[in-house]
């Protein structure tokens, strides 16, 4: 045996009491993260499920946990015209302003992207701000906007939501584009292709989980705001959470419940459709 070897042997003994420890440690660890994440989520999810068992309730008391099954409370929002009317109303602005939002958006992030080299960051800044400025504000400039400039109620309402939804529609386009090789779009229009047609047949295919992503968020955006709808929305176009807020001045029954249940089961099948298509993975990468 070489002289080294208990020297050596010494060495590793010394060395493995330490290497369990920190095993130990790092299995604690993760436990410790383990736990507080799923506290985290607890604490987001529970009130999401309070609110869906709370729909089930056969009494008009908004009482956790319901003491009983009953379909009442949905039965009671297919009934009423008022809600029926608002949430119809809502999914048709929601889909108008997603729609709407998303082209502009679209247009306004190629151009940052493949066109405004100089001061883009400035420009972009620009068209976030609505992001940060509080609906409330913008809602009330809005209001004043049309003291002075005669606009339809309607066209009002679109365009509040859409400038709402825009930072979002951007923002997912946006890092979409930056991840699509320019020399793709340039290697059409060499070929002979027109930039509209390169732009719908090379770009807006290879952009796609962002564009679904811009769709998916502008919609949730406008259909689940309040302080716009609340300024602009005139008699017999009002939106389902203003609906709501009348309701539950004179009310409080469990049928908020039920109709909040069912945007939620329309958020969340919305989000399998959108999994279906290109996967949310993809879409959270962009």
């Amino acid at each position: 045996m070489p002289p080294d070897a208990p020297v050596a042997a010494t060495a590793i003994e010394r060395q493995a009491p330490v290497v369990a420890p920190a095993a130990a440690a790092g299995r604690a660890g993760r436990l410790v993260l383990g736990i507080a994440v799923t506290a985290i989520y607890v604490f987001l999810l529970a009130p999401v499920a309070i609110i869906v068992f709370s729909s089930f309730n056969p009494t008009e008391a908004n009482t956790f946990p319901p003491t009983g099954f009953s379909l009442r409370w949905y039965a009671k929002f297919l009934d009423s015209a008022g809600f029926v009317a608002a949430f119809r109303f809502s999914l048709w602005l929601a889909v108008v302003a997603a729609v709407a939002a998303t082209a502009i958006g679209f247009l306004t992030a190629h151009g940052l992207v493949r066109y405004w080299s100089q001061g883009r960051g400035v420009v972009q800044s620009l068209a976030m701000l609505p992001m940060m400025v509080p609906h409330l504000l913008i809602s009330i400039s809005l209001l004043l906007a049309l003291m002075v400039v005669p606009v339809p109620e309607l066209a009002a309402l679109i365009v509040g939501h859409v400038l709402i939804c825009l930072p979002f529609a951007i923002a997912c386009i946006v890092a979409s584009l930056e991840g699509v090789d320019a020399q793709l779009e340039l290697a059409a229009l060499t070929l002979g292709a027109s930039r509209l047609r390169a732009m719908w047949e090379v770009v807006i295919p290879l952009v796609a989980p962002g564009l679904l992503s811009a769709l998916l968020f502008t919609f949730m955006v406008s259909f689940g705001d309040v302080y716009i709808a609340l300024f602009l929305s005139g008699p017999g176009r009002t939106t389902l959470p203003i609906e709501i807020f009348a309701y539950m001045q004179w009310e409080s029954t469990p049928v908020v419940a039920a109709i909040t249940s069912v945007q939620i089961l329309l958020i969340v099948g919305l989000g399998l459709v959108i999994e279906r298509l290109v996967g949310l993975r993809k879409i959270m990468r962009v």
